[in-house]
C-alpha cells in the first residue's frame, strides 16, 4: 500500500481489498481503517478460506462486473509508473484479439534452470509470452471470460499439453497451471514489460517455503515516465513460448538461411524431443548431423543466432538427430557464461551454508 501511495495517480482508481477467510485481526483492522482518496474503496470479506489459488480466481472474476481489474497480491511492490504503464497499454488491450492479459511483472529468469532470461536488445518495451502472470496483471472481462469458460470443461488433463517440467511439478490446484493450458489451446499470449512495474518480496506462504529464495523473484522496477507504443503481436520480434524460447518466425526475419526450414526452438535445451512435432529443431542439445551451427559467445543467447555467430554450440538439424541426454555444455560452463566472475567454490560453500542453516532453526 505504501508503494501505491508513492505513485502519481491520475483520475479515479477504484481500490478493492479482498480478505480471504481467516484473515488475521491485524489485517482486518488495517484495511477497515485505511483511507483511499482516488475513487471507490471497498473491503471484500470471504466467509471461508479459499486458499491462494481460488482467491486469485475470485479476484480475477471481479472483472465480470467491473469490466477490468488489476490483480495484485499482498507481497508485491509497484513501480511509481505503474498507472502510466497501464494507460499506455489501453489501445493494445482494446485491439489485440489474441491477448489474455497485460502483466505488470517481468519474469527475470528461465524458471526451468534459474538462469537469466533476456530479450532481443531492441526498442520494444513489450514482449509476448504464452505463460501466466501471477505477480500483478491487468485483465478485461473480454480477456478472462474465455478462460473461465475453458475451466468449465477442463478436466486437469495436463499431460495433454506441452508444459515446462517446473509447471508440471506444481499441484493441479494452481490456477497458473490451467492458465498455461488455456493459452496453448486458445493460442493466446500475455503481454509483459521489458522492465517490471511490480516486484515480488517472496514472503513465506503456500508457494514460498524457503527464504533463501527471497531474491529469486525480485525484478528491476521501471522508474521512467514514458512508454513507447506497444507493437501488435504479429509485428513484434519479442514473442516467446512457455519455455521462454523465441519464436522461430523471429529468427527467420534475421537469418534468411532459416526460411526454408520448419523448425522449433530449444535454445535452452529444456524441451523433450518426443514432444516436438516440427521436422527440424534449433537447439543447444548435441546433434549427430547438424545442418547449420552457431557459437555461444555473444549475450544474450539469442544474439548468437540473430547475428550469425558461426560455430558448433547451437545446431539446426532434423529432430530425430538430437538427443535429450546430451548437451554441448557442462554446468560449470553455464555458470561461467551467466556469472563469469563467480567462483564455483564460493557457490558450493554458499549452498552448504544454506543446507546447514536449515538444521539450526
Amino acid at each position: 500500500m505504501r508503494s501505491i501511495e508513492r505513485t502519481t495517480i491520475r483520475g479515479n482508481m477504484n481500490l478493492y481489498i479482498s480478505c480471504d477467510g481467516g484473515a488475521s485481526p491485524d489485517v482486518v483492522t488495517f484495511v477497515n481503517s485505511y483511507s483511499w482518496e482516488y475513487g471507490v474503496y471497498e473491503v471484500i470479506r470471504h466467509d471461508v478460506q479459499l486458499g491462494v489459488d481460488q482467491h486469485n480466481l475470485a479476484c480475477m472474476r471481479l472483472a465480470e462486473h467491473l469490466e477490468n481489474v488489476v490483480v495484485l497480491e499482498d507481497d508485491l511492490v509497484v513501480s511509481p509508473a505503474f498507472q502510466s504503464y497501464l494507460l499506455s497499454m489501453e489501445s493494445l488491450a482494446q485491439s489485440e484479439r489474441n491477448l489474455a492479459g497485460i502483466s505488470l511483472y517481468r519474469y527475470p529468469m528461465v524458471e526451468q534452470d534459474h538462469f537469466s532470461f533476456e530479450l532481443i536488445p531492441n526498442e520494444e518495451f513489450i514482449y509476448y509470452q504464452q505463460r501466466s502472470s501471477s505477480n500483478g496483471c491487468f485483465y478485461t472481462w473480454d480477456m478472462l471470460q474465455p478462460y473461465f469458460e475453458f475451466l468449465e470443461t477442463f478436466n486437469s488433463d495436463f499431460e495433454s499439453y506441452i508444459l515446462p517440467q517446473n509447471v508440471m511439478n506444481w499441484g493441479d490446484e494452481v490456477w497458473e497451471k490451467s492458465f498455461y493450458c488455456y493459452l496453448q489451446k486458445a493460442n493466446k499470449y500475455v503481454a509483459f514489460p521489458r522492465y517490471s512495474l511490480t516486484s515480488d518480496f517472496a514472503d513465506i506462504g503456500v508457494h514460498m517455503k524457503k527464504q533463501t529464495n527471497k531474491y529469486a523473484h525480485q525484478s528491476m522496477l521501471f522508474l521512467g515516465k514514458k512508454f513507447s507504443a506497444p507493437s501488435q503481436l504479429l509485428d513484434s520480434d519479442n514473442v516467446y513460448d512457455a519455455f521462454y524460447e523465441l519464436a522461430a518466425e523471429t529468427y527467420k526475419k534475421y537469418v534468411p538461411e532459416l526460411l526454408e526450414y520448419d523448425f522449433e526452438v530449444d535454445l535452452y535445451g529444456n524441451k523433450k524431443m518426443q514432444n516436438i512435432a516440427a521436422t527440424y529443431v534449433l537447439s543447444s542439445k548435441r546433434c549427430t548431423t547438424p545442418i547449420l551451427g552457431w557459437a555461444r559467445t555473444l549475450k544474450p543467447e539469442i544474439n548468437n543466432i540473430i547475428l550469425v555467430e558461426q560455430g558448433d554450440f547451437y545446431s539446426l538439424g532434423l529432430t530425430e538427430h538430437f538427443s535429450d541426454k546430451t548437451t554441448n555444455e557442462s554446468l560449470r560452463e553455464k555458470f561461467l557464461y551467466y556469472f563469469p566472475d563467480t567462483r564455483l567454490s564460493s557457490l558450493i560453500k554458499m549452498k552448504l551454508a544454506e543446507i546447514i542453516s536449515r538444521f539450526q532453526r
